[in-house]
């Protein structure tokens, strides 16, 4: 609970740090600290260090300000150990967010798994759920205006018989969850 809770506040920094980089001046270049930036961006668990390091080379370059590599690539490895760990694989599955393999480096690569699975795989079952709801109150209204408009008998059965395998994969669902 509590890495959680330190993994996503990290995450905030980071989206917030991030936004900002692209927009950085000449003394926002100068004044960063590369190597927090670098862990920040490592433990967002989006883009590789190239994709990464690149814009805010750029960015910076553009300003006439020399980005600190070395102190960048230093903090990138630190923030790949803090983020490739079971505990925050857990949080990024339950945030929504999808693992790219190879991401963390292969070592450490397994125990980010051992927690993002079971939890991702969690998710999943519940967005299937939510779908399978939203697909049990279409059904619903359609029954409602087939019985309104006085539809034959079959097409009535046939909804419902619809409406109650919705239902039942619903309620099997829900028992996977519940485990």
């Amino acid at each position: 609970m509590y890495a959680s809770r330190i993994y996503l506040a990290l995450t905030l920094s980071s989206v917030a740090l991030l936004s900002a980089c692209a927009g950085m001046d000449a003394q926002e270049c100068r004044d960063t600290d590369w190597a927090y930036l670098g862990q920040l961006d490592a433990m967002d668990g989006k883009q590789d260090i190239t994709t990464r390091a690149k814009r805010h080379f750029r960015t910076c370059k553009e300003n006439g300000v020399q980005m600190d590599v070395p102190a960048y690539q230093q903090g990138w490895l630190r923030g790949l150990k803090d983020f490739c760990t079971p505990e925050s694989g857990k949080a990024f599955a339950e945030a929504g967010r999808k693992f790219q393999m190879g991401y963390c480096p292969a070592q450490l690569e397994a125990a980010f798994l051992q927690g993002y699975s079971p939890a991702r795989e969690r998710y999943e079952m519940k967005e299937s759920v939510a779908e399978l709801e939203r697909r049990i109150s279409a059904k619903k209204k359609e029954l409602r205006e087939a019985r309104d408009a006085k539809n034959s008998g079959s097409h009535i059965a046939y909804v419902q018989k619809d409406l109650r395998d919705l239902q039942q994969e619903l309620f099997q669902l829900r028992l996977k969850l519940a485990q």
